[in-house]
């Protein structure tokens, strides 16, 4: 692809998607205050910005993979005056968010991004780590038709599957609902697999038959897996945990937003805050 892409967040998803953009060619910026991640980036051939701002000015599409509302309310908009994408984005760019947020994030952002002439999209992605490094993840997007069309390329080199759910936000209301089934069902096996424990039943055991019984789900086939990843992962379990509560307020939030009560979800969010 012939345009210049920019890329904010190296951390377990961003980097992944990031070595797979460089090695496929694209002509790419990078910026993370981690200078580590950087450093492996550009030794596959990247350019390394020293700013959000300084990026926008060098890029003409710019992907965000951080971890909260607010960062990303931060990299498009800057803490202060002359910060952050909008302050160097040129009329025409576009703005591609991949974190996970609450879909009113993504339409404040667009909304500031029109006054700037620039395009923006959510792009959430679904598939964990592994996919991240295989270049096989979900992205489930919103906005508008021809502003995904032109972002697809990218979609092309880091997913597998991509759908458009529809205008900014939809992307991330269907990742929350996604989200919600997985990390509400991965709490259920954990409980189910302690109880097994307790009563003596061997783990690995309870899991095979779950598999072929009314008990089977991704979260049952991947748990003893995950346990392993997370064990050996920097960010850790408590990281892990606080990554899981985070999407599920959001969900609860967004179902608030829409007069939704979410019962069970709010007694999730209270079993997955990590203890203090």
């Amino acid at each position: 692809m012939g345009e210049k892409v920019g890329f904010i967040g190296l951390g377990n998803m961003g980097k992944p998607m990031a070595v797979n953009l460089a090695r496929a060619g694209v002509d790419l910026t990078v910026f993370d205050r981690d200078p580590a991640p950087v450093a492996d980036l550009v030794a596959l051939g990247a350019k390394a910005a020293d700013s959000t701002a300084a990026l926008g000015r060098q890029c003409d599409i710019v992907e965000i993979v951080v971890m909260t509302d607010r960062q990303v309310e931060e990299v498009i908009a800057g803490r202060e005056e002359g910060d952050g994408l909008l302050a160097g984005m040129a009329p025409g760019s576009l703005i591609v968010i991949h974190s996970t947020v609450h879909p009113d994030t993504c339409k404040r952002m667009a909304a500031l991004a029109e006054n700037h002439q620039v395009a923006l999209i959510d792009a959430a992605v679904s598939g964990a780590e592994a996919r991240s490094i295989a270049g096989t993840l979900t992205l489930i997007v919103g906005g508008a038709a021809e502003d995904v069309a032109r972002a697809r390329p990218i979609f092309d080199i880091v997913g597998e599957d991509v759908f458009h759910m529809g205008g900014v936000g939809m992307g991330q209301a269907a990742k929350l609902c996604n989200n919600l089934m997985s990390l509400v069902n991965i709490q259920i096996v954990e409980e189910a697999l302690n109880l097994a424990k307790a009563a003596g039943i061997d783990e690995e055991k309870m899991v095979e038959i779950a598999k072929v019984s009314t008990g089977d789900s991704w979260a049952l086939r991947n748990i003893l897996p995950m346990r392993a990843l997370i064990s050996r992962a920097s960010h850790g379990a408590a990281n892990t945990a606080k990554l899981a509560g985070k999407d599920l307020i959001l969900a609860l939030k967004f179902g608030e937003s829409l007069g939704i009560p979410l019962d069970f979800t709010d007694f999730a969010v209270n079993r997955a805050r990590p203890e203090k």
